[in-house]
């Protein structure tokens, strides 16, 4: 076999993952777990030797890479010749030990992994991906198993809500790494466990993030489709303020597109349904604690639909207004900022817009946004062909 097909870096390249990130993914993992290992740069070093069958690892670090991959020793060719005959039998203990670890999470368990996300998230608006990627990516990782292998269907609802919060924030810091087949496949996992909770607004929730993405790379009719389909299928169920945020979900998907007119309908219907709610303005969802859409949301929302569709004027104050505002996560607002670039470069205030690409920049390099700063470097789209949407 040669190195290029060994099965430990086949592993590897199946997750898109380069060995710095698998290093970093196996760190956080063994963090978790409680076991010590070496620091990510002679991890990185190891798993080179590994991948290229030059050496063999330590059973501690086989039940990581087990655990990582989510596959078998044998599968991940790291049994010795020697141990081949009982590659069966081996197989049948993992399969008992991952029901065994499964059937430990009871109802205490699934709050305290609710509060460890709760955590992580609170983490990642402030300090992004730069502080949690590791653990976001491995907190996923254990609940995919505890999905995979757990028996109990009430749990096993629970344990869906879990995994779409925990694979959204894991599609959004592989978006903020311009990884973008990788933030596709974490989102997949999102409906997965959407479904699995058997709740249509978590779907319709993770297919709108999914939307993001087709965006991102120019797929903006797919994107604007899929919004679509997510709010046809979330309709029976969600309140009012959730709602408004399909609705500006919507009418951001429809300016990337060129649609302006339909773009606007969708920001007035998101207004609308905002100032008829009787619920505080700064409201969040008791199935998707980790969304919240209010007023300064809306003014951020709308302010990049009309920078997208060279409304700069309007564009800048709706943007002002959300920097006014506050609140929002780091991400966010060096969204903002990066907005406020374009707008104002478009319209001559160059002073204005170098002002707010330092700050734009200042905070996408802290947070690890690769995909901000290529946003700020990137040259302005002319005005897109209007769509022909209704």
């Amino acid at each position: 076999m040669s190195q290029t097909d060994g099965p430990l870096r086949a592993a590897r390249a199946a997750r898109g993952w380069s060995q710095s990130r698998a290093a970093e993914e196996l760190a956080a993992l063994a963090a978790v777990r409680g076991v010590t290992v070496a620091a990510p740069l002679s991890l990185k070093t190891q798993l080179s030797r590994w991948e290229n069958q030059h050496a063999l690892p330590e059973e501690h670090y086989r039940d990581l890479l087990r655990e990582l991959y989510e596959r078998s020793e044998a599968e991940l060719g790291l049994v010795d010749p020697v141990e081949a005959p009982n590659v069966a039998g081996s197989d049948l203990d993992t399969l008992r030990a991952e029901l065994a670890a499964a059937a430990t999470v009871d109802e205490s368990a699934i709050e305290l992994i609710g509060t460890q996300l709760r955590a992580t998230r609170a983490l990642d608006d402030r300090l992004g991906a730069a502080a949690v990627s590791g653990s976001a990516y491995a907190q996923l990782s254990y609940l995919e198993r505890a999905l995979a292998y757990g028996t109990d269907s009430h749990l096993r609802r629970q344990l869906g809500r879990l995994v779409v919060d925990a694979a959204t924030l894991a599609g959004r810091l592989a978006l903020d790494g311009a990884e973008h087949s990788t933030a596709w496949r974490h989102l997949e996992t999102a409906k997965a466990g959407a479904r699995e909770a058997e709740s249509s607004a978590l779907l319709g929730y993770a297919m709108v993030e999914q939307a993001a993405v087709l965006t991102d790379i120019g797929e903006v009719a797919t994107a604007v489709d899929l919004v679509d389909q997510a709010i046809t299928a979330a309709t029976t169920e969600v309140p009012t303020p959730l709602r408004a945020w399909f609705e500006a979900s919507r009418g951001e998907a429809l300016a990337a597109a060129g649609a302006a007119s339909p773009a606007h309908s969708a920001y007035r219907s998101a207004e609308r349904e905002l100032s008829a709610s009787t619920a505080r303005s700064d409201i969040s969802f008791v199935e998707l604690p980790f969304l919240r859409f209010d007023l300064p949301a809306l003014h951020r929302h709308r302010g990049h639909a009309r920078r997208l569709l060279h409304e700069d004027e309007s564009a800048i104050e709706d943007l002002r207004q959300a920097l006014d505002d506050g609140g929002g996560s780091s991400r966010e607002v060096a969204g903002i900022h990066v907005d406020l670039v374009h707008a104002h470069r478009s319209i001559g205030q160059l002073t204005e817009a170098a002002e707010h690409a330092r700050s734009a920049r200042a905070i996408a390099t802290r947070i690890g946004s690769t995909r901000l700063v290529a946003e700020l470097d990137r040259p302005r789209a002319p005005a897109s062909e209007p769509a022909s949407r209704s």
